[in-house]
């Protein structure tokens, strides 16, 4: 955020009314990356029954439905 004098020609004027003229269209586009942002996939690390290492995918766990929750109410507004 870069910090500008209080008034130098003006200039604060038009950061003014810039922030007014691209503040709705910039909420807009926001909720939008937000809606189409990839779902995380939850992954576990475990060690099988043969001591080898693999990866266990989760489906719906805690994590999606936190992601879930500010996605649906974007979509309502």
């Amino acid at each position: 955020m870069a910090f500008l004098p209080s008034t130098v020609d003006g200039v604060k004027s038009e950061v003014t009314e810039r922030q007014k003229l691209y503040s709705d269209p910039m909420s807009k586009l926001r909720g939008l990356m937000i809606s189409r942002t990839a779902k995380p996939e939850e992954v576990l690390i475990v060690e099988d029954e043969n001591g080898n290492i693999v990866r266990e995918t989760m489906k719906d766990n805690d994590v999606l439905v936190q992601y879930k929750v500010p996605t649906e109410h974007m979509a309502y507004h």
